[in-house]
């Protein structure tokens, strides 16, 4: 990072680069919350407070909570999968719950939040929970080129793809000449 560069820019500049090499179209509030969302996870507390409780629990509790205090709640699980499943999509892959797990819990959480707002706050939120695996590629991209994931072995982005059916991915296994197999699910490899 440039000692001139904040954060917040040095994070755009990798959203929009990951967004044209991804060719992806978003509406401007997306891309803008998403380098908050990077910009606010380099504080370890924000990741430490997610690890203390599993997510499935968390989002029990917000469930069952006032309407303050679930709008509260959903963005910050929501966040917190996006965060994780794009950032550390390798080790996730690794841990007894895996990314699929951050993926549905964050699209719900997102999705629940949608129905909770109105305006641009809806559709901000809408947008997030139905293109969720869209938006973990783009930060997965954003987290290799920022060095905090080593270099995915082949099976790795494989099995990223058959998961998330990604372009990246797709253009990375074409790249290495691999045509994935459409028709494969996860489960048909387990």
């Amino acid at each position: 990072m440039n000692i001139e560069t904040t954060p917040s820019l040095y994070f755009k500049e990798m959203i929009d680069d990951a967004i044209r090499n991804q060719r992806i179209e978003m509406n401007i509030l997306v891309e803008f919350y998403l380098v908050n969302l990077l910009t606010e996870f380099m504080d370890a507390k924000k990741i430490k407070k997610v690890e203390d409780e599993p997510l499935v629990i968390l989002m029990g509790k917000a469930l069952n909570s006032s309407l303050t205090l679930q709008r509260t709640a959903f963005r910050e699980i929501g966040d917190a999968s996006l965060y994780l499943s794009g950032f550390f999509s390798d080790s996730l892959s690794r841990k007894v719950v895996d990314i699929d797990y951050y993926t549905n819990i964050g699209a719900a959480s997102y999705n629940y939040l949608a129905n909770l707002t109105k305006g641009e706050l809806n559709s901000l939120y809408s947008e997030l929970a139905e293109r969720f695996k869209v938006f973990v590629d783009l930060l997965t991209e954003v987290s290799e080129r920022c060095s905090l994931t080593a270099r995915q072995d082949i099976l790795r982005v494989y099995e990223r793809w058959i998961r998330l059916k990604g372009k990246r991915n797709k253009k990375i296994l074409n790249e290495l000449g691999i045509e994935p197999l459409h028709n494969l699910s996860y489960s048909t490899i387990h």
